[in-house]
């Protein structure tokens, strides 16, 4: 299998990644000499003039250690006041952006010396060719580094900047495309050979998919190492998951050579074709072996050209998708996660009468191995076509969402994200008889309301992050052979009151 060096403009290959750059792109937030906590593994500090306003370099110094990089996107202001700007940030920056467009006048090239320029090239690009020829317009002006940043318009334009860098060769170029739904482009141009990559300096990283923290937390940067494959996340909220944290800590522990990123989808047909049965990804060198599929694709991944298991096609969905051989395998792990933790507890589920509450994948899926199972089940839903579709499928009664009573049903399964982020609660749960079972799918910081209630009522709760621990964990497996070590569950950034779980 071909791997991905990072490669040096003689040909030797480099253990050392990219330097690490946070960006300050709006008011500063912080306190005193706060900056150096938000910044903690970074060699740059960026000031985004163009949205955080001109940060005095003198001032900056004092709660920032390393080098400072200035950047005004080109437009934010006339000509002549850009450049005077440009000009005073030379005085006190190490590095200045200079826009290919609007910057490289003769006059202010000589107040901004070459050790000191960072030149920059915005636009739209669809192949390697194009991107190639702007570098070399680039590169007739010196500078430290060169940047090609694309504003991607559909699926194919992202992959420009990567067989850029590819084929380029050069330890001075920094290529991406931008935008959140393209963060990993980013993280794998970082792989690719960019010097620098960003992260954002935030209140609150841990809930900022670019964040500076997450890009070390969850990639492991500026600690790079050659790949040989790539597994991710494929949905339209991955910006929260916990995944790209767990399964990159765990490649890292059993020296994998692999890569999982989050990749922001919400049409998987075209997803599918673009990156995985178009070759695109081959032709980088990085052949994508799994995904676990998030909403709302898991329909859609349960109608792949691949083998698919008796319950994601009898549910009509699945969350993981891997390569086996030379052929794709679609699976559900979701009923794994519930069945799992009540096995754990010695809690049998045959004959015991079971609400599933949310007829969405998860739910359906669910509720077909319950019934396998023995367990009693009847669905609910709040969408009638829905309730009804799931019904027909599965051969289970449905009763509209409005009718649920916890009375008569020692089992309840909460398959709807309610309860997340907004402290709802999905279902009543006064009528819950002590002793009976909830198994709320459902992770968040705190208890969430449900499970808080259902406890309180007596009853057996299965909480949310005990089955996302157990999903991850067979996710893994699945896509690699391996076991996850136990120490990279126990790091989970749960809560304290979850239960561990040996990793396996």
């Amino acid at each position: 299998m071909p791997t991905v060096p990072v490669i040096c403009p003689d040909g030797r290959n480099v253990a050392a990644g990219p330097e690490l750059v946070a960006t300050v792109d709006s008011a500063p937030f912080w306190k005193g000499r706060e900056l150096r906590r938000h910044t903690q593994g970074a060699k740059w500090l960026q000031v985004r003039a163009d949205r955080a306003g001109d940060l005095p370099a003198s001032w900056l110094r004092q709660q920032f250690p390393g080098r400072l990089l200035y950047t005004l996107r080109a437009g934010e202001s006339a000509v002549p006041a850009r450049w005077e700007k440009l000009r005073n940030a030379a005085a006190g920056y190490d590095l200045v952006e200079l826009d290919c467009e609007e910057d490289l006048a003769p006059d202010l090239l000589r107040q901004v010396p070459p050790a000191q320029r960072l030149i920059s090239w915005y636009g739209h690009a669809t192949d390697v060719a194009s991107l190639v020829t702007d570098l070399r317009r680039l590169t007739a002006v010196s500078a430290r580094y060169y940047q090609l940043v694309v504003a991607a318009r559909q699926l194919s334009d992202y992959f420009a900047p990567l067989e850029l860098l590819r084929c380029c060769g050069r330890r001075d170029v920094i290529a991406f495309a931008e935008g959140e739904v393209g963060l990993w482009n980013l993280v794998l141009s970082a792989y690719l050979g960019s010097p620098l990559a960003f992260g954002r300096v935030v209140p609150r990283p841990e809930e900022c998919a670019s964040s500076l923290w997450r890009m070390v937390q969850d990639y492991g940067l500026p600690r790079i190492t050659s790949l040989d494959r790539l597994h991710g996340i494929a949905g339209s909220s991955v910006d929260s998951s916990l995944s790209p944290r767990l399964h990159n800590a765990a490649y890292r522990a059993l020296g994998i050579r692999g890569l999982f990123l989050p990749f922001w989808v919400d049409d998987f047909p075209t997803f599918w074709r673009g990156l995985v049965a178009g070759g695109a990804l081959e032709r980088l060198g990085l052949p994508l072996r799994g995904l676990t599929v998030a909403s709302p694709n898991k329909e859609a991944s349960a109608d792949l050209p691949a083998a698919v298991s008796s319950t994601a096609r009898l549910a009509g969905s699945a969350n993981l998708v891997y390569r086996r051989g030379a052929g794709w395998v679609s699976e559900t792990t979701d009923p794994a996660g519930v069945l799992e933790s009540l096995g754990r507890r010695d809690l049998a589920v045959a004959g015991r009468r079971t609400a599933v509450i949310g007829c969405g994948g998860s739910g359906r899926a669910i509720a077909a191995e319950l019934s396998k199972e023995g367990a009693s089940v009847t669905l609910f839903n709040r969408s009638r076509e829905r309730g009804e579709d799931a019904s027909r499928r599965l051969g289970l009664p449905v009763a509209p969402l409005s009718q649920f009573s916890a009375a008569g049903h020692d089992l309840v399964v909460n398959a709807t994200p309610v309860g997340r982020f907004d402290g709802r609660m999905p279902i009543p749960v006064e009528h819950l008889s002590p002793g009976s079972v909830l198994v709320d799918l459902v992770y968040a910081s705190e208890p969430t309301p449900l499970s808080a209630a259902a406890r309180a009522a007596g009853a057996v709760v299965v909480d949310g992050w005990e089955v996302l621990q157990i999903q991850v964990m067979r996710q893994f497996k699945k896509m690699t052979g391996r076991s996850m070590p136990a120490h990279v569950m126990a790091d989970l950034p749960g809560r304290a009151d979850a239960p561990p779980l040996e990793a396996g």
